[in-house]
């Protein structure tokens, strides 16, 4: 018998063992499986500031001039997100969202999503100038967040909403 059919031969007689599933199958196929995740970690927020300068030379005439620009201010907050095809969601970090903006009942549409077996990337539709774009790790859980209203870091759990146990 040949090598390469030895090798068959023996790979066909070898017991399949099935690997147990951590992802719900998606309700439509071809579409990205259904996850809910929670994330708790933190990043920094990009604010507007504001400042008006007065002057006034010894004559009593003056001059002012009003300067803007934006300031970065960290914080810890939870994001939520629920993978469900082209309903997919996020539950931004309030530290980071406009004072215009979308979204319903504080989530906002995934745009663009991909789900793989090693990440899940997007944009999170905020408002029509700011799209922060999504990584999530699938093997280290890791999330990332990042667009003109600043940027968050964090660590995802899965969790099921039908099962979970509620803290009190």
């Amino acid at each position: 018998m040949k090598p390469a059919m030895a090798l068959l031969a023996l790979s066909a007689a070898m017991p399949v063992f099935a690997q147990p599933s951590t992802i719900s199958p998606s309700p439509v196929e071809g579409q990205p499986p259904r996850m809910e995740l929670a994330c708790m970690g933190g990043g920094a927020a990009n604010k507007p500031t504001g400042t008006t300068v007065n002057a006034w030379n010894s004559n009593g005439e003056y001059a002012s001039a009003q300067a803007y620009g934006s300031r970065s201010v960290g914080f810890q907050d939870q994001v939520n997100v629920s993978i469900n095809g082209e309903q997919s969601r996020i539950r931004m970090p309030r530290s980071m969202l406009p004072s215009i903006r979308g979204g319903e009942d504080g989530w906002f549409k995934i745009k663009s999503i991909q789900v793989s077996d090693r990440e899940i990337t997007g944009s999170v539709a905020v408002n029509a100038l700011n799209n922060p774009k999504l990584r999530i790790d699938r093997y280290t859980g890791n999330i990332s967040l990042s667009g003109k209203a600043g940027d968050y870091t964090g660590h995802c759990e899965r969790y099921d909403p039908a099962t979970e146990r509620r803290a009190f």
